[in-house]
C-alpha cells in the first residue's frame, strides 16, 4: 500500500505531463520571467512532505496572494493545485514548474537572439 503512495496520480504520472502539457502551460503563462517560474518551484519544495490536501491548500493560498502580480501564473498554480491527490503530486508538479522555468529561459534567449539578428 504504501508503494501506491509514492506514485503520483494521473495527471502528473502522464507520458505529456512534461511534453505536451509543459509547451501548453508555458504558452499559459507567456509573459511571466524565469525568475518568478524558480520562485513557484522553491515555493512547492517548502510544501513537500506536507499532507496533500494541506499542500494543495497552501498552494492554493501562495497563488492568490504571493504570485497575485502574476495573473496567469497564479491562474496556472491554482489549477494544478486543484489536481494534486497523492503525495507524490507536490515534488512532480515542483519538477514539472522547474522545467517551465529553464524552458522559458531558453525561449527568452532564442527570442533575443532573433531579435539581435533582424
Amino acid at each position: 500500500m504504501a508503494a501506491s503512495r509514492a506514485q503520483p496520480s494521473t495527471p502528473f504520472a502522464s507520458r505529456e505531463f512534461n511534453g505536451e502539457v509543459l509547451l501548453e502551460d508555458l504558452d499559459d503563462v507567456r509573459g511571466v520571467g524565469p525568475r518568478q517560474l524558480h520562485e513557484a518551484a522553491a515555493a512547492l519544495r517548502e510544501l513537500e512532505g506536507l499532507p496533500v490536501t494541506q499542500a494543495a491548500q497552501r498552494l492554493t493560498t501562495l497563488a492568490s496572494s504571493r504570485f497575485a502580480d502574476a495573473p496567469s501564473l497564479a491562474a496556472l498554480l491554482g489549477r494544478w493545485a486543484r489536481k494534486l491527490r497523492a503525495d507524490a503530486d507536490v515534488s512532480a508538479l515542483r519538477g514539472h514548474l522547474e522545467r517551465l522555468a529553464v524552458l522559458a529561459a531558453l525561449v527568452g534567449v532564442v527570442r533575443s537572439a532573433g531579435a539581435v539578428r533582424r
